[in-house]
């Protein structure tokens, strides 16, 4: 990109070029029109001249008196504009002559074929563009008496219009030294100006970096020189982690702060020769140039998420984020922009799933896991548009760990694809959480669960409680999630008191968590905390949001009761819960061994293969017809 003063010099250059231009154009036009009509007038005076001198020859050439002749037109020479001139009798004889032009003794009458070049003149004149020739009939009571030819030079003329013109030139001259001069700050002002779209074009106003325009520029500049070239370069496409938290704790004016000492703490680890850009958000991108190896931009990468980790000056407290990045190697991975910039995306998107605040190279491993994701991405979006054709809900059976009387099921979604194939859960809920197709799902969920009891109270059976997953990103949504459920369940006729909603530990201490949860408790609904014992709960959460029941995950149950190290943390939980009158949930039972165990450590609920697996719902009315769950 030019420099300001590059762009200074190449506008005033422009500007006095143009003007330039406009001023000799607009003097020419004004040396041609003064041409124009001081010939005019020179010629009418001319005209004028010859009329008087041939009035004043009239009785010279009525009494045939060449001294007189002479004479008269003697005083033609009185004129510049005049060189010579001859006066003839009415028969075209000469009778006097002045200026020695070469006029003809005689002048030839018409239809002569030998008449001389300088008789044969026009009726009144005929003119050159250094001279001419002015024939004036002489006349006496309208009768011709002779003719008077008159030699003028236009020599007066083109002097008059030199001088015209150097003074035009040198107004025009002064002229523009002074426009130029007292245009300078407008000339200033609109090279700032074009400095400011420039920089709204090309550059992004929160960090001063390079916007995505100028990036996606810049990449395939360097595309191309690869072609050229042997040295490689590399592709960053960089996602802040936990930005949002920023924006949420501290305002949007502090978080375009962090964006700026980001994007600033990037640019200090990369050479001046490389371009770091913000593309948007929370998103930047960076091209290093001249790479010899991986392990070199490894080192870059290691360098920026290090920079970015040391905590960053904001108040009432200092903020921590992090990067994912995303690397692509050119020419390795490509040297198309759009290929290259959609490599480096899925890299990013792996680093992410890792854990955040690291990078990934870009591979053909990572290719096809975005690929299936994808894939599946758009298998789910086309169940939800078929009305949920493919999908379906399994319902494990939760029984009285003491008694093995049904108190419930968990209902738990499956999803068969138009292949027949069965997608796991845990491939395709991950998705539907990143791509928010989880709400969608979440509403697919309930109304379908609404409907399948109806089935089921028609077969003879009506379950105690169905318990439902939340996702976070569901609670997200805020209160409206709560108010969404109460209007399904008013629809469908259901009572409240049937349902029983899971969420998670980290969905629990989560933000804006308290007031979701408070919701969930005003409409009645009943809480349970799934996978007790992975996150970082509180106990007064516990005992403040009322939670109904615990679920112990299943990681502890694995290995019961041999397992001293996780007999000890069931023990506690189970002790803990019902000292807070919690109900546990232990899920995972596999064995006869595991059930008999959480039995005398006071579980409350069993839920596993050992009891049931997950199954539709006609096969779970047939489980309870065929069982001793206590359900009739």
């Amino acid at each position: 990109m030019s420099t300001p003063n590059d762009r200074i010099r190449r506008s005033n250059r422009l500007s006095l070029l143009s003007t330039g231009l406009a001023m000799l154009i607009a003097f020419i036009l004004l040396v041609v029109h003064q041409y124009v009509v001081a010939r005019q007038l020179m010629l009418e005076e001319l005209r004028t001249e010859a009329a008087i001198i041939g009035a004043n020859s009239a009785a010279a050439l009525l009494f045939n008196d060449p001294k007189a002749a002479q004479e008269t037109i003697g005083t033609a020479r009185l004129s510049p504009r005049v060189m010579g001139g001859a006066l003839y009798r009415s028969n075209g004889v000469q009778l006097a002559a002045i200026g020695g032009q070469g006029f003809p003794e005689q002048l030839p009458q018409n239809g002569d074929a030998h008449a001389d070049p300088l008789a044969s003149v026009p009726n009144s004149m005929a003119f050159g563009l250094l001279d001419g020739h002015l024939r004036e009939d002489v006349r006496v009571d309208g009768s011709k008496v002779g003719t008077l030819l008159l030699h003028v030079s236009f020599s007066s003329l083109y002097w008059r219009l030199l001088e015209y013109a150097l003074g035009v030139l040198g107004i025009a001259t002064v002229a523009l030294a002074l426009a130029y001069r007292l245009t300078g700050g407008l000339r200033r002002r609109m090279t700032h100006a074009e400095e400011r779209l420039e920089q709204l074009a090309f550059y992004d106003q929160v960090t001063g970096l390079a916007n995505r325009r100028f990036f996606e520029h810049e990449l395939q500049q360097t595309a191309l020189r690869l072609t050229r070239d042997r040295a490689g370069a590399a592709l960053f496409f960089i996602d802040v982690d936990d930005f949002k938290k920023v924006n949420d704790s501290f305002g949007h004016e502090v978080g375009d702060k962090v964006l700026k000492m980001i994007g600033e703490r990037m640019v200090s680890v990369v050479r001046s020769t490389d371009v770091v850009a913000r593309l948007g958000g929370d998103e930047f991108g960076a091209i290093l140039h001249d790479i010899k190896d991986s392990e070199d931009v490894a080192m870059v990468a290691r360098a920026m998420i290090e920079a970015i980790s040391e905590p960053f000056p904001t108040e009432p407290t200092p903020s921590h984020v992090g990067l994912s990045i995303g690397v692509a190697l050119l020419p390795a991975d490509g040297t198309d922009p759009a290929v290259l910039l959609r490599c480096a995306d899925m890299a990013m998107y792996v680093a992410k799933t890792k854990g955040k605040n690291g990078f990934q190279f870009f591979s053909e491993e990572i290719d096809a896991r975005v690929r299936f994701d994808l894939n599946l991405e758009a298998g789910l979006r086309q169940a939800l548009n078929n009305d949920g054709h493919g999908l379906w809900i399994a319902y494990q059976p939760q029984l009285c760990a003491q008694t093995r009387q049904l108190l419930g099921v968990e209902a738990l979604l499956r999803w068969r694809q138009e292949d027949g194939q069965l997608v796991s859960p845990v491939e395709f809920i991950p998705i539907a959480e990143k791509t928010g197709l989880i709400t969608e799902l979440g509403d697919w969920v309930l109304n379908q669960v609404c409907r399948d009891l109806v089935f089921m109270r028609a077969s003879g059976l009506d379950l105690p409680k169905v318990s439902v997953n939340v996702s976070p990103r569901q609670l997200q949504a805020g209160t409206g999630v709560v108010e969404n459920f109460r209007k399904t369940l008013m629809r469908a006729g259901e009572a409240v008191e049937r349902f029983e909603f899971e969420i998670t530990e980290s969905a629990l201490m989560g933000e804006g968590a308290t007031v979701v949860l408070d919701a969930f408790h005003g409409a009645g609904f009943s809480l349970s905390i799934d996978d007790f014992g992975t996150g970082y709960s509180s106990l007064g959460y516990l005992k403040r949001f009322e939670v109904g029941s615990l679920k112990i995950d299943r990681s502890f149950i694995h290995g019961l009761p041999g397992d001293v190290g996780n007999a000890a943390i069931v023990t506690a939980v189970i002790q803990m819960s019902r000292a807070l009158d919690i109900k546990v949930v232990a899920e995972g039972v596999e064995t006869d061994e595991q059930a008999e165990f959480l039995r005398a450590c006071g579980c409350h609920i069993l839920q596993g293969y050992l009891l049931g697996r997950p199954m539709a719902a006609a096969d779970l009315v047939n489980y309870v017809r065929r069982g001793n769950t206590g359900v009739e």
